[in-house]
């Protein structure tokens, strides 16, 4: 079983790290999820220090590396489509301008933190809970910053109802 656990990370989460073309998050994702699961039943077993120290690295990247519904947020994610139009990436930085608000003193900080983090910090919100709401939010503000600065070619050409043939009415 130790074996296993060391080929998987090294000849699969490895060299998916490792790839050229870091687009494929979701595989990443699930083979982070797979590792951890393969660790608990190592667990239950004699371990030796190399499997200590993969499962560190794996659990350092499951934090990264989180299933999405919509929006990949992880740092590799940033070459992806969605996480490249400007009004995600407004969003995206105004969620994380967190400068002076007061975190508890028991709190260790994360990479990457943004408000939701501090909302769930300091108000005790589930963590799975922040994680939809974080893509909600993010979507949302994004929304808005379209139809506050829309752009001139983006904007759908309405026809007026003399223009329409017999075809399109009901």
């Amino acid at each position: 079983m130790q074996r296993f656990y060391q080929d998987y990370y090294k000849n699969y989460i490895q060299a998916l790290q490792n790839a050229a073309d870091k687009h494929d998050c979701a595989q990443l994702t699930k083979a982070y999820q797979t590792a951890s699961v393969l660790f608990e039943v190592l667990k239950a077993m004699a371990m030796s220090i190399e499997i200590l120290q993969a499962h560190a690295k794996v659990e350092e990247k499951k934090q990264l590396y989180k299933p999405y519904n919509i929006l990949p947020l992880d740092p590799d994610s940033e070459n992806q489509a969605i996480m490249r139009y400007p009004e995600i990436q407004a969003s995206v930085s105004a969620l994380c301008n967190i400068r002076g608000l007061p975190w508890p003193k028991d709190h260790q900080k994360k990479v990457n933190e943004d408000i939701l983090d501090w909302l769930q910090a300091m108000f005790g919100f589930q963590k799975d809970n922040v994680e939809n709401q974080r893509e909600h939010l993010i979507l949302l503000l994004a929304n808005v910053r379209i139809r506050q600065f829309p752009k001139p070619d983006q904007q759908p050409k309405l026809r007026s109802c003399s223009d329409r043939t017999d075809e399109e009415t009901f």
